[in-house]
């Protein structure tokens, strides 16, 4: 077992280092169906706002050679439709579920955050930090989720200033750190057009591994987990290597689904 929020009186352990990324299985139930689910160490679910969030216009994505950029605006059905439409199937999926918050206020964060931990089988949250974020407003946000909540709460950084942000949100009592959120990308789609938003695919994992390495230097005392380019079983290696307590998949379950059987043999 790995225990993912030793600091917290409830605690989240998971049997595998490899969960899913926020976003990459929407509610849970955009899973590619070949997955054993319960295989994984856990699945974050979202990203949840308190109120539905119509997203981005089209076009969305645009390819780079890197990968792909993607700009949905962070839609969602909001927190309600999410709880009655979804939260059924969470226990079904066999392993442990974390929501993702993405609230930029702490009163609208905290009210996400009450909702969600009415849930049965949901076993802890996520918060997701804007780039934009001062460390006052992070602080506000994640204290505000901690009081709503008695749930585990890991914070997901952003790349910019990780150091300094993952100092903030330890102070602040964060049970885990995910490093990190999507860099900002742009490309042009096959019509022409710019396309900005979130990059994803291989290209990420140096960056990220930067990011990891440093906040890993500075002895915070509770898990890191690595999150973004992770698509190879060498790359899982060198993210647990660099400190990860665990990993987080994104880009490679839209592009290389049959991939992570292999990762999950590893994770065994």
């Amino acid at each position: 077992m790995i225990e993912l929020a030793p600091r917290h009186k409830i605690g989240l352990p998971v049997e595998s280092p490899i969960l899913l990324a926020g976003g990459s299985a929407g509610y849970g139930e955009a899973i590619h169906p070949g997955i054993d689910t319960a295989r994984l160490g856990g699945i974050v679910v979202g990203p949840i706002t308190r109120r539905s969030i119509r997203g981005s216009d089209a076009p969305r994505m645009a390819e780079t050679s890197g990968g792909f950029v993607l700009q949905t605006g962070l839609q969602n059905r909001g927190v309600s439709a999410v709880i009655k439409n979804f939260a059924r199937l969470w226990p079904r999926l066999g392993s442990p579920v974390i929501a993702q918050i993405a609230d930029n206020s702490p009163e609208e964060a905290a009210s996400t955050a009450r909702r969600l931990a009415q849930v049965d089988g949901l076993l802890g949250l996520e918060l997701r930090i804007s780039p934009q974020t001062p460390a006052g407003e992070m602080r506000s946000l994640l204290r505000a989720v901690r009081r709503a909540a008695e749930l585990p709460l890991w914070v997901k950084l952003p790349l910019t200033a990780v150091e300094e942000s993952a100092q903030t949100a330890a102070g602040a009592g964060a049970d885990g750190l995910v490093i990190a959120s999507p860099p900002a990308g742009a490309g042009f789609n096959r019509q022409g057009e710019l396309i900005r938003g979130d990059l994803h695919g291989p290209g990420n994992f140096a960056p990220m591994l930067a990011g990891l390495s440093a906040v890993a230097g500075l002895g915070l005392g509770i898990p890191l987990i690595a999150c973004g380019g992770i698509h190879t079983p060498q790359r899982l290696r060198q993210a647990l290597a660099a400190g990860a307590s665990a990993v987080q998949l994104d880009s490679l379950l839209w592009v290389e689904p049959d991939l992570l059987q292999k990762l999950l043999e590893m994770g065994d």
